[in-house]
């Protein structure tokens, strides 16, 4: 059983296309299928159902999926075994959504070049919902992202924190002055949103309408930098991760609003899709964001 067609198994099973898997490895696509079908007849089970243009793994195909990836994992620790992090090359492809990648991307990037000075390193910063698009596609190695806790069944969490999500106001904003403001109250304020993608603000729209309170949202953006820039300015609401705003919190430029009835917290998740081979240049990175994220986040 060859190393190459395992690689090439878990690479189809990743993006469930034979035409990008060829691609992403550099085959042609009939060598591709040529490798499945070989690997199929090794194991004596069909891998693969093939319906028209679709395809989507067998119980076979899942449950070697796991052999594969501890297979394929290890023939990489051995090709690098005796190489010293100084000597590893390569490249890992690394998602972060925004309002993270300020706050710990900068000291991951200098500690991960200090141990691993061969290896590029190629950064996507993104909404949560894309990055975990590109994590199933297999265009990600790894990525970085703030949401509910992720499926077991179809994420391999790395290292996940809690965070608050607050919302904040300007200083000088009535709300500001009170010890508690009720549920209720936020409705027909003026806020500034994230995007409709992001986790943090899908649940609270939901929470709000649940009580059926009307917001008001005047902008929705991807920016948390914007977002509270503009809080820090005028007399807006917004609701953000507490990282994002800690700085500014301690500053006195934004207030943090008691809202007793609206506890809402979300997990910084450094995340793999379960089909991904961990290699030692992927390992390291995350090994370092988890460092700085247990300083930071």
């Amino acid at each position: 059983m060859e190393i190459r067609n395992l690689n090439t198994f878990l690479k189809v099973a990743a993006l469930q296309n034979f035409t990008q898997a060829s691609r992403e490895l550099g085959y042609s696509q009939s060598n591709v299928s040529a490798q499945i079908q070989q690997l199929e007849r090794e194991v004596g089970a069909q891998l693969f159902n093939r319906i028209g243009k679709n395809i989507s793994l067998t119980q076979y195909g899942e449950e070697l999926l796991p052999y594969a990836q501890q297979i394929v994992s290890t023939s990489l620790r051995m090709e690098n075994f005796l190489k010293s992090d100084e000597e590893l090359g390569g490249t890992v492809r690394i998602g972060v959504v925004e309002s993270l990648f300020e706050l710990l991307m900068e000291d991951t990037l200098i500690r991960f070049h200090q141990r691993f000075p061969r290896v590029k390193v190629e950064l996507d910063v993104d909404a949560t919902a894309t990055l975990k698009d590109c994590l199933q596609n297999g265009i990600l190695d790894a990525a970085c992202l703030i949401d509910d806790p992720l499926s077991k069944t179809e994420w391999r969490c790395w290292h996940a924190v809690n965070i608050p999500v607050v919302v904040i106001a300007n200083p000088s904003h009535p709300f500001s002055e009170r010890h508690e403001i009720k549920l209720e109250e936020l409705a027909g304020q003026e806020f500034v949103l994230m995007e409709e993608s992001a986790p943090y603000s899908v649940n609270f729209q939901r929470i709000m309408a649940e009580h059926q309170i009307e917001l008001k949202p005047f902008l929705k953006l991807q920016s948390t930098h914007m977002a509270k820039r503009l809080v820090e300015r005028e007399q807006f609401l917004s609701l953000l991760p507490l990282y994002a705003v800690q700085s500014a919190v301690e500053q006195g430029h934004i207030k943090v609003l008691q809202i007793p009835e609206l506890t809402q917290m979300q997990a910084v998740q450094v995340v793999l899709h379960n089909n991904k081979v961990v290699t030692p240049q992927v390992e390291g990175f995350m090994e370092e964001l988890r460092t700085v994220i247990r300083h930071k986040a």
